[in-house]
């Protein structure tokens, strides 16, 4: 972690460090943001130290920055990370993970309900956690002075080793080792043996030699700290884990060897003892009985997990925690739930009026009526109670930017009153509400004005998308993966999907 504070903070190159006292830290030398590595600065304040640190420039002495300004490592933040209530209403007051960043600091403090200073310390907390998290696990335990361990083979030397082992490999072993043993597709052996000019069985032979021969060499002692990386390595991976992760998992594993003109990640994976490749994910055992066993777990729930238990349920399968969500995102019909006999619980993707954004997560729409703007309850559909984790029987209370609202579920499903949230962002009858519950169960909710203009903009202001122009072609695939249609869709599933859902607006606008 070669880089000091002034190289992640760009306001801090050009400011004048004389106006800014807030920067003299004890223990820490003078003009230390711009000459001491961070991970000596961390060692002498804390994460949340130095948050708050930035946090007082940011609004004193950057009022007019945007928050992805004074610290763009954010951008590559995983939002889940910045875990705390603050962050969740700014979040919903902006919009998006990126509309939040876009805000100053000036105008996030103008926000209602929004309180800026919580909210930047605990952004720039989570992202110093990170670093922090990072340089202590590039240094353990580092050795002592009065202790040397062992040293462990460097894995900068694994290459070498196996480029040492397979230096000598024929042309026709070669040929075999690039399209037979480490390639995602491989080549069919009479199509081999056909431009080889050589009969099938010799080549046939050829791999079941090369294929001995690794068997071979992994079993020798000079394999010995490749084998400790395989070990290593398939601890780190869990059960299930997406093939960029093993191509990431060691800085050599993208570089190309020498002796066989493959990526060192191939090799790897060829040589891993459980793990597959199947489609982007790598995987022990038979990824379509893992998928399996996925979705019973989340079906045999007594009811619809929310996203962090079925993340746990995930877990307990062998999948690491950085990889749960996405192989929940990967696993097909997920989102079928399990239908209580005369429940009418439905997929939230059948339900009307309930369209995925961006954000992954689903959205039902609202249409504000006279009823809502006096305080009416909202009702819910069940098949979007049960997304969000509602039972029957259920009664609970959720947060918002306008306080606590029930959501409870007794004759049907429903929302407690929307009315301060309606008169706050000046809704009128006929606009529209979008809301969901985040992971961490706080109300979210977006308002947009009634659309104007031709029908493929309604239609499209309908499901929430709002970027001006746009022709109708791409309309129907905005609006296709919005209703949960995968893969290419044409107007005909397009419009079978919104009659089986029961979107009669949306299909009098398209239709």
């Amino acid at each position: 972690m070669n880089f000091c504070l002034s190289d992640l903070v760009p306001p801090l190159r050009w400011s004048d460090a004389a106006r800014i006292g807030t920067l003299d830290r004890p223990g820490l030398p003078d003009a230390w943001w711009r000459t001491l590595p961070l991970h000596r600065v961390l060692a002498v304040a804390d994460a949340e130290a130095l948050a708050e640190l930035l946090t007082v420039l940011a609004l004193e002495h950057w009022p007019a920055a945007a928050v992805g300004d004074v610290l763009p490592a954010l951008h590559v933040l995983d939002p889940d990370e910045a875990d705390d209530p603050q962050v969740a209403i700014a979040l919903d007051r902006a919009g998006s993970w990126h509309g939040l960043l876009a805000l100053s600091g000036r105008e996030l403090a103008d926000q209602p309900f929004v309180k800026a200073r919580p909210v930047l310390t605990a952004l720039f907390s989570a992202v110093f956690a990170r670093l922090a998290e990072s340089s202590r696990t590039t240094s353990e335990p580092s050795p002592e002075p009065e202790s040397e361990p062992e040293p462990e083979p460097e894995p900068a030397g694994l290459p070498e080793l196996i480029d040492a082992a397979f230096a000598d490999l024929d042309d026709q072993t070669w040929m075999v080792a690039q399209n037979r043993v480490f390639t995602d597709d491989p080549s069919a052996p009479e199509q081999l043996a056909k431009l080889l000019a050589v009969p099938p069985e010799v080549l046939a032979g050829a791999e079941a030699a090369l294929r001995g021969r690794i068997a071979h060499w992994l079993a020798s002692p000079e394999a010995a700290p490749y084998n400790e990386h395989l070990a290593r390595l398939t601890a780190a991976l869990g059960v299930a884990v997406p093939k960029a992760r093993l191509v990431a998992a060691a800085d050599w594993h993208g570089r190309e060897l020498r002796s066989l003109e493959v990526p060192a990640w191939r090799f790897v994976l060829a040589t891993l003892p459980d793990h597959r490749l199947s489609g982007d994910w790598l995987v022990a055992g038979d990824i379509e009985d893992l998928r399996e066993r996925t979705r019973g777990l989340i079906t045999a729930a007594e009811r619809p997990p929310t996203v962090s238990q079925a993340l746990e349920l995930v877990r307990s399968l062998g999948v690491r925690p950085d990889a749960a969500r996405e192989w929940l995102d990967s696993v097909p019909q997920l989102r079928a739930q399990r239908v209580p006999r005369g429940s009418g619980l439905k997929d939230v993707s059948l339900t009307r009026r309930c369209f995925r954004q961006p954000d992954g997560r689903w959205w039902l729409r609202v249409d504000v009526s006279g009823e809502h703007l006096g305080g009416a309850e909202v009702m819910l559909p069940t098949g979007f109670a049960a997304y969000v984790g509602l039972a029957p029987g259920d009664t609970r209370t959720v947060q918002s930017a306008a306080g606590d609202i029930g959501l409870s579920w007794h004759t049907r499903p429903s929302l407690g009153s929307l009315r301060r949230i309606l008169t706050e962002v000046a809704a009128e009858e006929g606009s529209h509400i979008f809301l969901t519950l985040s992971e961490e169960g706080l109300l979210r909710v977006r308002h947009l004005p009634a659309a104007g203009g031709d029908e493929t903009r309604r239609a499209l202001r309908l499901v929430g998308y709002t970027a001006p122009g746009g022709t109708p072609e791409q309309a129907a695939r905005v609006i296709a993966t919005r209703v949960g249609l995968t893969g290419p869709a044409g107007r005909p599933e397009i419009l079978a999907r919104l009659r089986e859902r029961g979107d009669r607006d949306l299909l009098s606008l398209l239709g």
